[in-house]
């Protein structure tokens, strides 16, 4: 009986260790998260000729932005984009960039805006 006992409390022992080890990871990274995303919504553009330049260090990662208006991309945020099914003469497709979501989804006139009330276009 006191085997048994003494099994448990070091096994009760054990989890508690584990459970306490993974609650003061999971703040650690939370917290490392949440200081991320705050240095990305400070920085929300810049320009997409020196970004994506020869002149870039290739030791630096290159910020997630937009080659259309410079806006800076989160991880989950993506670029609208179209392949050509064209094959050029070296092979390769090209590809069609539009933008993001900031440049590329703008409202065109005549759909309704937030209020939902249509806009007035005049005929000239």
């Amino acid at each position: 009986m006191v085997t048994f006992v003494t099994i448990c409390a070091v096994l009760g022992t054990v989890a508690f260790f584990l459970h306490a080890l993974s609650a003061a990871d999971n703040k650690s990274l939370d917290k490392k998260e949440k200081i991320r995303k705050d240095q990305e919504d400070s920085f929300r553009s810049a320009d997409p000729r020196k970004v994506y330049s020869k002149e870039w260090n290739p030791n630096l990662p290159r910020p997630r932005i937009c080659p259309v208006c410079g806006t800076m991309l989160r991880k989950d945020e993506f670029l609208y984009a179209a392949i050509s099914s064209h094959i050029n003469s070296e092979g390769k497709k090209q590809a069609q960039i539009y933008g993001c979501k900031y440049c590329y989804l703008q409202m065109e006139p005549g759909f309704q805006n937030i209020e939902g009330k249509p806009e007035i276009q005049s005929d000239l």
